[in-house]
């Protein structure tokens, strides 16, 4: 079971995390969040597999929801959320609260550069 790999992991002496895709609620994990073991949960925000896909914004009701949760249980881990970065994307991320920003396809593919594209995402 998840949370029986998530220990083994950690009697390794090392970080655990979790992707939950699109399609997974947050609920889903409670059994783990509640555990305390995860150091981070990567909300999908389009379906793995493939970059250029577009942001489903349901993403943000789930990192909304692991927020508060944090907030609630005195969480310890960080929310991360990857997939279909841009920059009407991202300010809406960063507000809900999320810790971290996985952008590739938007980063890679700028029309002018990564730099000026990883400027676009942080205004």
């Amino acid at each position: 079971d998840a949370l029986e790999f998530a220990n083994a992991i950690k009697s390794h002496d090392m970080k655990c995390g979790i992707s939950i895709n699109p399609s997974t609620e947050v609920s889903d994990i409670l059994p783990l969040l509640e555990s305390g073991i995860l150091d981070i949960v990567d909300i999908l925000a389009v379906e793995a597999g493939f970059g250029g896909q577009t942001f489903q914004s349901s993403a943000i009701m789930k990192v909304q929801q692991l927020m508060s949760w944090k907030h609630n249980h005195r969480g310890n881990f960080k929310v991360m959320v990857d997939g279909g970065m841009n920059g009407e994307t991202a300010p809406l991320v960063r507000n809900a609260g999320a810790d971290v920003l996985v952008a590739g396809t938007f980063l890679f593919r700028h029309e002018h550069s990564i730099a000026l594209g990883a400027k676009e995402l942080l205004q």
